[in-house]
């Protein structure tokens, strides 16, 4: 599941635009059919952004519970953003401009704090009992079940 669709794209870009540059058999306007999810510009899109949900869903994964049941204006924002740096990538590797680029990295410094818990959104955490034990690993031992209790470490 993406976060981006062609109409919250056509906010940070305009769709002529996009499909020039998702448009690699050069076809004509009338020709490509945004509805049409066999159309390859579609099929194009929607790989970009299913790349940019798994890059977000990396970073929320161990704070919030996914796939998200909503989205926040946050992660539809960075996403859109991420979209259309990635759509402009293809096709003009070697001439992004300076600002596209501070976009892209506020973007990823964005995701950043929010893998960090310096940015907290608006969204289903995980459930109370797994918070913090993220990459951790849960062992049903007390104490005094283990052979090398504190009382034991203690004795050296």
């Amino acid at each position: 599941m993406g976060y981006s669709t062609f109409e919250s794209v056509n906010s940070v870009i305009d769709l002529t635009i996009l499909k020039q540059l998702l448009n690699d058999e050069n076809r004509q306007d009338e020709e490509i059919d945004l509805t049409d999810p066999n159309d390859l510009i579609v099929i194009r899109f929607n790989q970009l952004v299913v790349e940019v949900a798994e890059e977000i869903d990396n970073s929320l994964r161990g704070s919030y519970k996914l796939p998200l049941t909503k989205t926040s204006n946050t992660i539809q924002s960075l996403s859109d953003d991420r979209v259309v740096y990635n759509a402009k990538k293809r096709r003009l590797r070697d001439s992004i401009s300076d600002s596209e680029q501070k976009i892209y990295n506020d973007g990823t410094n964005q995701l950043k704090a929010i893998r960090q818990g310096d940015l907290v959104l608006d969204l289903e955490p995980i459930s109370s009992e797994t918070v913090g034990y993220a990459g951790e690993i849960r062992v049903n031992k007390t104490s005094a079940d283990r052979t090398f209790n504190k009382d034991m470490w203690n004795k050296y």
